[in-house]
């Protein structure tokens, strides 16, 4: 896993409204770990955020995550943003039910706390 003090700092970047520091600081964690699934999902969100040309990045990340992560809900979530942005509306709608149905699944409390 990527050290926490390179990719949290993402975040708070992304907070403040600096996207290109944001994307630079996910970028460095990522090449860390190419297959840290959560970095991507961050990046293909902030390229979502960054607009429409970004859009075809940010789909390529998040299926990326997907495919180390199928069941990780942001990633569906954010990809269905893009579709929908992109005028793939049915792809959009399975990607919020995905993430709907994912929701509903997760636990109330992680389970690696309760360990």
């Amino acid at each position: 896993m990527p050290n926490s003090s390179v990719w949290l700092p993402g975040f708070m970047h992304e907070a403040r409204g600096d996207l290109q520091r944001a994307l630079y600081t996910y970028g460095n964690s990522l090449s860390m770990e190419l297959d840290y699934a959560p970095c991507k999902v961050s990046i293909g969100a902030l390229l979502w955020r960054m607009g429409s040309k970004s859009l075809p990045a940010g789909r390529t990340f998040l299926s990326d995550a997907l495919r180390l992560e199928p069941t990780n809900r942001m990633a569906w979530y954010y990809l269905g943003m893009i579709h929908r942005d992109d005028g793939r509306l049915s792809d959009a709608a399975d990607c919020f039910q995905a993430a709907s149905m994912l929701e509903e699944s997760d636990p109330v409390e992680s389970f690696s706390s309760i360990l």
